[in-house]
């Protein structure tokens, strides 16, 4: 619903500004809320299937598994710099995000405050990966260089000396990769739902911490969004309850002995 909304809101949108309609109808129409429930959430597996349709195009490979691994927005990966892997505390400082404009790409802080924030790595074999990659990196020594290369206009080369473009890297590369995998239609939005998948199921984060990792702008916002993946261990709970009825059982039984 909410993909076919912003098709016909960007119809009128245009049409309203060229003057070929007087009036947007999408203006008095709510915008529909994204089902998580039909979100697509990889498995491991799966994202390794996808990364590997990427691997002659390093470091591609490595975006995939890093947005599936992170949960960080497609424009917050997008402007990262080398300076904002911390490989000392294994964490992702989230400082800047880049929007694409009628003008062309903007650089910019984050639009909320929760948006700024340090993310953990939490798979010791990506932070692996992230220091060999920031150590081979051609501009290793220059902290404010951009993370990620580019391609060269009109071709498929990649150049470091080309800024990263997120919406080409998605529609000509990400996209193809996870068509081949099997994943037709496959968003970048949905490694972000990937992460906070897998870092509730494997316990690694509680629905607090995946809140501030996510940016969210509360918690309340990651717990409506993503609360039916957790799956809580009632065991804990089962064991005090049954010992309260079995103690509470204990007097009656006493009282039909005598």
């Amino acid at each position: 619903m909410l993909g076919a909304y912003k098709v016909v809101a960007k119809v009128f949108g245009y049409a309203y500004k060229h003057r070929l309609i007087t009036y947007n109808p999408c203006i008095a129409v709510s915008k529909p809320r994204a089902d998580t429930q039909e979100a697509r959430f990889l498995s491991v597996e799966e994202v390794s299937a996808v990364a590997s349709e990427l691997s002659t195009q390093a470091p591609y490979d490595l975006i995939v598994r890093f947005a599936a691994f992170t949960g960080l927005r497609a424009g917050e990966i997008a402007a990262l710099r080398i300076r904002d892997i911390d490989l000392l505390h294994g964490e992702v400082q989230v400082r800047r995000n880049k929007t694409h404009t009628s003008t062309g790409y903007v650089t910019s802080t984050p639009k909320t405050a929760r948006s700024v924030r340090d993310v953990p790595i939490l798979d010791e074999g990506l932070l692996r990966e992230l220091e060999e990659y920031i150590s081979a990196h051609p501009k290793a020594d220059q902290p404010n260089a951009g993370l990620w290369p580019g391609k060269v206009p009109g071709h498929s080369k990649i150049s470091f000396e080309h800024e990263f473009d997120p919406k080409g890297f998605y529609r000509y590369t990400f996209k193809p990769a996870a068509a081949r995998a099997g994943f037709s239609g496959l968003h970048l939005h949905e490694l972000r739902h990937t992460f906070a998948t897998l870092a509730l199921e494997s316990g690694a984060l509680s629905m607090f911490d995946l809140s501030r990792a996510m940016g969210h702008a509360s918690q309340a916002i990651t717990d409506k969004v993503y609360a039916h993946l957790r799956k809580k261990d009632y065991s804990s709970h089962r064991a005090l309850f049954s010992s309260h009825v079995a103690n509470a059982s204990q007097p009656a039984a006493l009282l039909r002995a005598i």
